[in-house]
């Protein structure tokens, strides 16, 4: 994952206190509770396994709880440390970042959690960072409103992981270099494997919601994901059609947040029709991105895509935008402000989330009042139709 260069910025309303930065509060009635979990999952011929062969997936499952947290660190030192060496800051200045979470808090009562009735949400990370963790603004808001959230992480492929047991696993460096055919070779096999660990978590589901006594929807699903992760999303789709499950479960849609096609998702014909809603979400990176039109075009039934304007950038939606904006690595003149980015990513993936639930189309319409109440946003793709519950 690459960066662009830093330019100094400041931050109106997410401010640094007692020199730590916190990030906007979730905006539900429920506190967010986490469990990690190593999910045993082998594969074979792994280009990022020390030996060539993984043996597992860490899996953090974030659900909502009544159990009220203080603000704490949440980003593993072992990550921040290659943050801060990256940028040339101080050590620890990547980890001055705080969020209210119960670690290993009880679930709620099974009967609120049923009166729910909301599908359980799989997120798939970027290529080499920033790892799940540092989705944690968009994920616990997700959590507040009652969704619970399974992420999936490949060991040896993202910078750092941390496992439950606190052992931590380097990967591959932040501005590994894919612009060369051993980077878009690489970039392919992760791609692939990225769909067996889906495939991996669907299969796991039951044992693991026993496992972990947190009550999970078994049978219905809806995926999302960042950069490399988004389409992934969008291609497990795909991937499912031609997937035997041992399991009967439904996929409710689909989201990209700023990522480049590849496997499934990138054929430029009808093979790509998800046939279930999908949205694709880009920063000033990713407009105009030919790859995107041409899977809109494809698309049978509901499918958006929606550009974040200004000097939006690739990881903004990501909890690096508070930092970076913070640290005044990012940010300056037309650049969307941290506190807004996180609003405009949160209301436009919550608003998917409930438009899959029949709850209408809400910010995702587009109409007038709805762009003046949203100048940063630009519908590139705007096709209505059947397909949400």
């Amino acid at each position: 994952m690459r960066f662009h260069a830093p330019i100094i910025a400041s931050v109106a309303s997410i401010v640094a206190v007692s020199d730590s930065f916190v990030l906007p509060p979730p905006t539900g009635l429920f506190s967010v509770g986490s469990k990690a979990h190593v999910l045993p999952k082998i594969t074979f011929d792994d280009p990022v396994a020390p030996n060539g062969t993984g043996t597992s997936i860490l899996l953090n499952i974030f659900y909502p709880t009544k159990q009220k947290a203080s603000p704490s660190k949440y980003i593993w030192s072992g990550l921040s440390s290659l943050y801060d060496t990256y940028f040339g800051l101080p050590n620890g200045s990547f980890r001055n970042v705080t969020a209210r979470t119960a670690y290993e808090a009880e679930p709620l009562l099974l009967k609120e959690w049923k009166g729910l009735n909301l599908p359980t949400l799989i997120f798939s990370p970027p290529f080499a960072g920033p790892p799940s963790q540092v989705f944690h603004a968009l994920i616990s808001d997700l959590v507040s409103h009652g969704y619970s959230v399974v992420t999936m992480d490949h060991p040896y492929e993202q910078p750092y992981l941390q496992l439950p047991d606190g052992t931590g696993i380097p990967g591959l460096p932040f501005d590994y270099d894919t612009n060369t055919e051993e980077g878009v070779q690489l970039l392919q096999r992760v791609h692939e494997y990225r769909l067996t660990d889906a495939d991996a978590v669907l299969e796991a589901m039951p044992a693991l919601s026993k496992h972990l006594s947190i009550p999970l929807n078994l049978t219905h699903f809806s995926f999302f994901g960042h950069s490399l992760g988004g389409s992934a999303a969008l291609s497990q789709i795909l991937h499912q059609r031609n997937h035997t499950s041992k399991r009967k479960h439904r996929i409710l849609g689909a989201l990209n947040m700023d990522g480049s096609l590849w496997g499934p998702a990138a054929a430029n014909d009808s093979s790509a029709d998800l046939r279930i809603p999908s949205l694709i979400l880009s920063s000033a990176y990713h407009k105009g991105d030919l790859q995107f039109a041409d899977f809109d075009a494809q698309q049978s039934t509901w499918a958006k895509e929606i550009n974040i304007g200004g000097k939006s950038n690739h990881t903004d939606f990501s909890d690096l935008i508070v930092l970076k904006q913070g640290l005044g690595i990012s940010g300056g003149e037309g650049a969307v402000s941290a506190d807004r980015m996180i609003k405009i990513t949160r209301t436009l993936v919550e608003s998917f989330q409930g438009y899959l639930l029949g709850k209408g189309e809400g910010i995702l319409s587009g109409t007038n009042e709805i762009r003046a109440a949203w100048p940063e946003l630009d519908w590139l793709y705007n096709k209505t139709g059947s397909g949400s519950a």
